[in-house]
């Protein structure tokens, strides 16, 4: 309904829809509004209406728990073998060992060559003169003296 407006003189026709004719005239004039009736029963569900656009990603979660570690996996591959590492220093001597028991006998050695003889020795010094013994033999008709030197 078109509703006549007045402000400061001047008219403005706009529907007011029934709701607040203090301020209006409307043409054609209307009725007090009624009561409002009971609800109605509740009508078929309508058909779903077209996707909308997609919204904007939302804020990142927070972090989970850890969870239990998981089943031990099989034993892999041996792998190639590496490069030969540089020789290690020299250890500590160790502790000297006991004492080993004495070893068997060797072999007797061989003779040892003839040496070169020796230079002579010097002249002995002169002894005594001895007493002189005379004695006949059976087989002999003479008699034979002899010096005989004392022992020394």
């Amino acid at each position: 309904l078109p509703c006549q407006h007045l402000y400061g003189g001047y008219a403005y026709v706009d529907p007011c829809g029934g709701q607040d004719c203090s301020i209006c005239r409307c043409f054609p004039e209307k009725g007090s509004r009624g009561q409002p009736g009971e609800l109605g029963a509740q009508g078929p569900i309508g058909s779903l209406g077209p996707t909308g656009p997609a919204g904007l990603p939302g804020e990142k979660g927070q972090r989970g728990e850890n969870g239990q570690p998981g089943p031990a996996g099989e034993k892999g591959d041996k792998g190639p073998t590496g490069v030969p590492g540089f020789p290690g220093l020299d250890g500590v001597p160790g502790l000297p060992g006991r004492e080993g028991p004495r070893g068997k006998h060797g072999l007797d050695g061989c003779n040892g060559s003839r040496g070169d003889p020796g230079f002579p020795g010097e002249n002995g010094y002169m002894g005594p003169r001895g007493s002189y013994v005379c004695a006949r033999h059976s087989h002999c008709p003479s008699t034979v003296c002899m010096h005989i030197s004392s022992p020394r």
